[in-house]
């Protein structure tokens, strides 16, 4: 046990004072203030109203405290149906990270480790070969920082990834189908974004953790952090509040990618991006690595997450040079947090046009999270 070191009375009530004085004077200088973010909320104004997304929500928090929400546009221009805070949005790859710390929390229980080989809990990998002809083994690790070489997208998924004979399916059955892919280059020697790779470790989360992996990740996470508005099949009660997904491509008029349908039946949780949710909620997530306050997470658990496992990547989050990090997902989404200042963010468009050579939803999340980052 560490000694408590004592001072005389005066001292230590100087000392407070004198803390108290500092900490005072930093959080003035160094607090964001609502008022301050009304140009970077008139950023999304100004692209929902110049017709280059149909609708955006923002949220920016600052040490756990909501700063500023704020909606925009149409949540569903057909129905009328405004955007507002409270509209569930499917976050796609924001998934992933979530799908990460899961792998992180079976770290912590020790039934997982980094560097086991995926083979050990998967045979049927033992057996997967390389473009090269050559059987690599795959780390934990690799998969959970885009260098694993697995294929860029899961094998067996349609182009439209809500089909209901896609939903039918199992996590496990689209492992074993990576599995018989070859490996596009050597786990480790470089990097290649992946969306089969968490279908892998999410197979492994289930045998570890000897449950579902959705249902793993509400235990750990999802329940932990208050995150009610965050699911993998939306319940009816809630049904109303789901924004529809507009596609856009160049030289075609915009189309509806998804609109929710009640009658689906979803039993596959898709650890790539499968999840649903609210700014307000992705951000407790993202709250946890800022503050890293040991909670939910352990401390050494977050800190391997923020470190660079491969080029630009941590485990499940992309990292910047600053420090910061970050996810953004293929519906117009975006997530990011900054230990420095304090600050978690997250913007969602509801739009896919990554496709086209505006990118326009791209151009407004990088504005709006370099607006916020500037203050």
């Amino acid at each position: 046990m560490t000694p408590h070191l004592r001072f005389p009375l005066a001292a230590r009530s100087l000392a407070t004072v004198l803390l108290l004085i500092y900490a005072a004077s930093g959080q003035a200088d160094e607090s964001l203030q609502a008022s301050s973010l009304d140009a970077s909320f008139a950023v999304i104004a100004a692209a929902v109203e110049e017709g280059k997304v149909p609708g955006a929500v923002g949220l920016v928090s600052q040490n756990g405290r909501v700063l500023r929400a704020q909606a925009y546009g149409h949540a569903d221009a057909a129905l009328k149906k405004p955007m507002s805070t409270q509209t569930l949005c499917w976050i796609a790859s924001l998934t992933k990270p979530i799908t990460a710390a899961a792998a992180m929390k079976l770290v912590e229980e020790e039934k997982l480790n980094l560097d086991d080989t995926v083979d050990t809990h998967l045979p049927e990998f033992a057996h997967q070969k390389a473009l090269d002809g050559k059987h690599y083994p795959i780390t934990i690790r690799h998969l959970m920082s885009h260098s694993s070489g697995i294929v860029s997208n899961p094998p067996l998924r349609p182009p439209f990834f809500f089909e209901a004979d896609w939903y039918r399916r199992e996590i496990r059955e689209i492992s074993n189908a990576i599995a018989k892919s070859p490996l596009l280059f050597k786990p480790g020697s470089n990097v290649k974004y992946s969306n089969a790779a968490p279908y892998v470790l999410a197979h492994i989360i289930a045998l570890r953790s000897g449950m579902p992996y959705h249902q793993y990740v509400q235990l750990t996470l999802l329940d932990p952090l208050d995150m009610r508005d965050t699911y993998f099949a939306i319940p009816a009660a809630v049904a109303d509040r789901m924004a529809e997904v507009v596609r856009r491509e160049d030289g075609k008029p915009d189309s509806i990618f998804f609109r929710y349908d009640p009658e689906w039946q979803m039993t596959m949780a898709m650890p790539d991006g499968g999840l649903f949710s609210t700014p307000a909620d992705i951000v407790k997530f993202t709250q946890l690595f800022v503050q890293n306050d040991g909670r939910v997470l352990s401390k050494e658990s977050v800190s391997t997450m923020l470190t660079e496992q491969a080029p630009g990547w941590g485990l499940g989050w992309a990292l910047d040079e600053n420090g910061s990090f970050h996810h953004t997902g293929s519906s117009g989404t975006l997530t990011w947090g900054d230990p420095r200042s304090g600050v978690a963010g997250a913007l969602f468009c509801q739009i896919q046009d990554y496709k086209t050579k505006a990118n326009e939803s791209l151009k407004l999340r990088e504005a709006f999270r370099k607006s916020v980052d500037d203050k």
